[in-house]
């Protein structure tokens, strides 16, 4: 586990805002996620070891959505963290986090803007855990990307209405093995409707969100810091399943691939939902 900052600001806003702005003895708080490569910094035109067997080469891409962001108080109850509506990076109780910046590899599907951060308000008082999911719920993850608002029009970020959105997509260049690149795409399937362009009216069969809760920290003090390299710590990133797309792409057909990835998630492969409560996860630490 790494001891990196959380970055929780905490900070009593006045009296008199809006419906939607924090009310009195609301404190105003900022998560901070930092993402690496194993011990190294993550960023686009670095080169990196990974996999499994090793191989190195370099990011082409680095975000994923996070949702049902919580802290969880003193007496031990998990509050919710109002997000910040203002903020283009969130939506509805939604964030997209972006570590790529458009450069090098990353310049193939990525963007010049980051983001890093989620924004909201809680109740007054102390906090030491954090909880969240990987992903988008079910009631926005099947909307028109098209015309719906920032962060939920990413580019990149959506298959179809049926399928909905990417929670995680974070690809790797592979120069020198069998395919050039390993894609690890994350999100729900076996998803249900007339046709690939409407959505499900039920949730897919596996929704393939994992929950993730960081224990053991001041959240004043600690950040949320993203293995990348450890969603394919346990992967063959040197080949990939014969006539599937490169990587994993979370289709039931692509075992060999997904089910390390889906491990590092704390996720069972077969039912899309947590393993013990998504408590073996490998991603996220402090």
């Amino acid at each position: 586990m790494r001891d990196v900052r959380f970055g929780l600001v905490a900070v009593a806003l006045l009296a008199g805002c809006p419906a939607e702005e924090p009310e009195p003895g609301d404190l105003e708080v900022t998560l901070g996620f930092d993402a690496f490569v194993r011990a190294a910094p993550a960023a686009c035109g670095t080169d990196y070891a990974f996999g499994t067997p090793e191989m190195t080469g370099q990011l082409a891409d680095a975000r994923l959505f996070v949702s049902a962001v919580q802290l969880r108080n003193d007496a031990g109850t998990w509050v919710d963290v109002a997000l910040d509506a203002a903020s283009d990076w969130q939506h509805e109780g939604v964030a997209l986090l972006d570590f790529e910046d458009g450069t090098a590899a990353c310049a193939d599907s990525g963007t010049a803007e980051t983001n890093r951060v989620v924004t909201g308000v809680v109740p007054e008082g102390a906090y030491d855990a954090v909880r969240f999911d990987v992903g988008v719920p079910f009631a926005l993850n099947h909307v028109d990307s098209a015309t719906a608002p920032a962060p939920l029009n990413a580019p990149g970020m959506f298959w179809v209405w049926q399928g909905g959105y990417k929670f995680v997509r974070v690809d790797f260049t592979t120069p020198g093995g069998a395919i050039p690149r390993w894609n690890v795409h994350v999100g729900s399937t076996d998803c249900v409707s007339a046709a690939p362009t409407e959505p499900p009216a039920t949730e897919c069969g596996r929704p393939n969100r994992s929950t993730i809760e960081i224990d053991g920290f001041d959240p004043a003090t600690d950040t949320v810091a993203i293995d990348l390299a450890a969603l394919v710590d346990a992967a063959d990133v040197s080949t990939n399943v014969e006539m599937s797309p490169p990587g994993c792409m979370s289709s039931p057909s692509e075992g060999a691939d997904c089910a390390p990835v889906f491990g590092a998630l704390g996720l069972g492969f077969e039912t899309g939902t947590c393993d013990g409560d998504c408590a073996g996860q490998t991603v996220f630490s402090r």
